[in-house]
């Protein structure tokens, strides 16, 4: 798949997690139940971790996110559902604008291998650039997560 097709309505929601969220990053998932999108919001505990543990986390969720565990398990249980699969998680980079970064990377794998391979990953940046929207899937081919086109649908 070249593309991530996406209910302008979920990608409206993404961009308002974001803006809701600023200036720290938003987390989440994006579940495709019949054909209709659905986003789920997740908590970011980032700073929680930090505070806990500078020196095991050292960026603030102004810099970087950690999904709330319960939250990550209620999507993969609705993408465990008859007709729903998981098709991609998102978060924001509130101040360095919407790319795949390194870090994003590490999170997205196990070892040498991506963690789910069959989800779309979206990073969007709505205060950087407003709207802005990138999607990266994993590819065997090159063996790491390419840039692939977002198209919005009207349902």
């Amino acid at each position: 798949m070249d593309r991530l097709t996406l209910d302008r309505s979920a990608l409206e929601e993404i961009l308002a997690h974001a803006r809701a969220t600023h200036p720290e990053e938003c987390c989440g998932a994006v579940i495709t139940r019949d054909g209709r999108d659905h986003v789920l919001r997740f908590t970011n505990i980032q700073n929680q971790l930090h505070e806990r543990s500078p020196g095991e986390y050292p960026r603030t969720a102004e810099r970087a996110y950690t999904p709330d565990p319960k939250d990550q398990f209620r999507a993969e249980q609705a993408a465990r559902e008859p007709g729903a699969r998981l098709s991609a998680f998102y978060h924001s980079h509130p101040v360095t604008g919407a790319y795949f970064s390194g870090e994003d990377r590490a999170r997205a794998m196990f070892g040498d291998e991506p963690s789910y391979p069959d989800v779309t990953w979206i990073v969007v940046s709505d205060a950087r650039t407003r709207g802005e929207a990138r999607a990266f899937r994993w590819s065997d081919e090159v063996h790491g997560f390419v840039d692939v086109a977002i198209e919005v649908r009207d349902p």
